[in-house]
């Protein structure tokens, strides 16, 4: 049995930006207005013909994500054709909140089934690829939602050190650049040039909640799929099993070597300080580092700049 203390760190101010509300650009319907003179009556009152331009929707990264995550269309690869309707009205409106009318929403949809159709045929099938759907929904640089799994909170944490390349704790334009160019590679998609840089400001304009042109941890989180926090079903808990001490360490050795690695530590402090501060928010990469360094010297007993198994079970009692 594992006796599971409150989690201190002393001097620790967590520096978080506050979330942004966001925000829609108001899509403007614009007129053109043509007089017409009739030349057989002066006194005829002239007639105003009037061309309503269509609106063009665009859905977020985010808002597409959220959606589909709630309709659990990552895990089942699919999204039952009953529920399209239901679901493309919902999405659109989470994205354009009070700016809509019932025309509006009924040309969305016909819109995103007719993409449909145009991949499928005409008579749709009972379930509707995930691929498929995402391609069909008129959506800003839909490549950043087609990777179509949860991450763990490891796996995030190694992505991360895979594009901070300068070690600083944030992810910087260039680095950025390679983060969406890879991300396009992986669903089959070619960005570069002038392509990229929309992409980029699209990114920066939609996840850059503080506006300092560079990505926390947290911001690039809203991005990606990451899982929930694993540890919080642990961290109430006054003592831990061997059963419970044996889930957390497979759950954080993501690449089952037997122990934990850097980024690998440094998720499961990630979830044990969200869980004691109340906050789903991760930590920022600046503050986990710096409590990792304190935790690796408490508990990397043999200096192998890893946590061993045994380890763990020091780190998870004195914690």
């Amino acid at each position: 049995m594992y006796k599971m203390r409150g989690f201190h760190v002393q001097k620790l101010e967590v520096l978080r930006s506050s979330s942004a509300e966001s925000t829609c650009s108001t899509r403007s319907v614009s007129c053109s207005s043509n007089i017409s003179h009739s030349s057989s009556d002066p006194h005829r009152i002239p007639k105003v013909k009037r061309k309503v331009m269509e609106r063009k929707f665009r859905i977020s990264p985010a808002t597409l994500r959220n959606e589909l995550e709630n309709n659990d269309v990552y895990n089942n690869n699919y999204l039952e054709t009953v529920l399209l309707d239901e679901f493309l009205t919902n999405l659109v409106m989470k994205e354009y909140v009070w700016q809509l009318n019932r025309q509006d929403i009924k040309c969305f949809n016909n819109e995103v089934i007719g993409n449909i159709k145009a991949t499928v045929g005409e008579k749709l099938p009972t379930k509707i690829n995930r691929e498929i759907l995402i391609r069909s929904i008129p959506a800003e640089n839909n490549y950043l939602v087609r990777i179509g799994h949860r991450i763990p909170s490891a796996d995030f944490l190694k992505l991360w050190r895979n594009y901070d390349t300068d070690h600083s704790g944030y992810l910087e334009i260039k680095e950025l650049q390679f983060l969406v160019h890879d991300f396009a590679q992986l669903v089959g998609e070619d960005v570069s040039g002038e392509d990229l840089n929309k992409a980029l400001n699209s990114l920066m304009s939609e996840f850059d909640v503080n506006k300092d042109g560079r990505l926390e941890l947290e911001e690039l989180s809203h991005l990606m799929s990451v899982e929930d926090n694993f540890m919080k079903a642990f961290c109430s808990r006054q003592y831990l099993t061997r059963k419970d001490f044996d889930r957390i360490f497979a759950h954080y050795d993501t690449d089952s070597t037997g122990y934990l690695d850097k980024e690998e530590v440094m998720a499961l402090l990630n979830d044990i300080l969200k869980y004691h501060e109340s906050s789903d928010a991760h930590i920022p990469v600046p503050v986990l580092k710096e409590v990792y360094k304190e935790v690796m010297k408490a508990c990397d007993t043999n200096n192998s700049n890893t946590i061993q198994k045994c380890e763990l079970a020091l780190l998870l009692t004195s914690v």
